[in-house]
């Protein structure tokens, strides 16, 4: 059994607590977080402490983007394995510091875009690759919020309302752009717009992204009366797929109701570890990710 150590206890990291402990392949060591959050835990006394713990062969890091770069070098340096919250970074060149460290140390290493396993995108990739959606390929993506941060996020609304390392185009569209890559291969910005309310960070983005086999357009806004609204379509000469609910696929072929992906992120995690492959999605395409949003945040 593999010794897990969760850095940040917030709604994630205690999710896949959860998580962890409901698999057969992980044991939680411990867990840290310099708030006082009430978890079910052992508590380490400082992050170093925690990615020390040799009982602890991987640390998932759950904190805020602008901690990653630091606490991906200090996992690396120890020769753990290191699990990371997205996005990545929120800039380019902390994102390249993160895979510099990876590559360098060749520890395994991936990052927690659930895309990567959830079965409507594993589904929607299959229709793209085998032509069932035809040719002519294009995508469409539609998000909508009645507030940012969302009412489930006010424990962390200080950093997802600031536009340093917040905002829902890095939390929330760069699933999308994961997932956009997987599909259509490499891609850049095209054209962009955005929007900012008075904290700084965007209440509407417009966007078209070029990708190898596609284009992409992009429509996300703080409006709406519905908590939370997200819709992928990809058409093609053949028909279209649609993603919304995050994890609902609708096709003639048949829909997929919506699973969230916890589970096979985990069962990938431990596939990672014992034979250095799985589906789960590298520093480099995180990185990737993260060139595409930060270029679209300074349109």
């Amino acid at each position: 059994m593999l010794g897990i150590g969760v850095l940040g206890l917030g709604v994630i990291g205690r999710r896949y607590i959860e998580g962890f402990r409901a698999s057969p392949d992980f044991q939680v060591i411990a867990g840290y977080d310099p708030g006082e959050i009430d978890v079910d835990v052992a508590r380490a006394g400082s992050a170093q402490e925690l990615i020390d713990n040799p009982a602890v062969d991987c640390v998932y890091i759950a904190t805020p983007p602008s901690t990653h770069e630091q606490l991906v070098d200090a996992v690396t340096r120890a020769n753990k394995a290191v699990f990371c919250e997205k996005p990545l970074a929120p800039s380019l060149l902390s994102a390249q510091a993160c895979l510099d460290a990876v590559t360098r140390t060749g520890v395994p290493a991936a990052v927690n875009f659930p895309f990567a396993t959830a079965p409507a995108a594993i589904r929607l990739r299959e229709l793209v690759e085998t032509g069932a959606l035809g040719e002519g390929l294009s995508a469409h993506l539609r998000v909508r919020f009645r507030t940012w941060p969302r009412g489930w996020q006010q424990g962390a609304g200080g950093w997802l309302a600031g536009p340093e390392q917040g905002g829902f185009t890095r939390e929330v569209m760069s699933h999308m752009v994961f997932l956009a890559l997987r599909l259509f291969g490499p891609g850049r910005l095209h054209e962009a717009t955005v929007e900012r309310g008075a904290q700084g960070t965007e209440t509407r983005v417009k966007a078209v992204l070029q990708f190898s086999a596609c284009r992409m357009t992009i429509d996300g806004a703080v409006e709406g009366e519905i908590e939370d609204l997200n819709r992928f379509e990809v058409k093609g000469s053949k028909g279209s797929a649609v993603m919304s609910e995050w994890f609902r696929l609708q096709h003639e072929s048949g829909d997929i109701a919506p699973a969230r992906a916890d589970a096979g992120q985990i069962a990938e995690l431990a596939k990672l570890m014992s034979t250095g492959t799985s589906r789960l999605a590298t520093f480099r395409e995180a990185a990737d990710v993260v060139r595409i949003i930060e270029d679209i945040l300074a349109a």
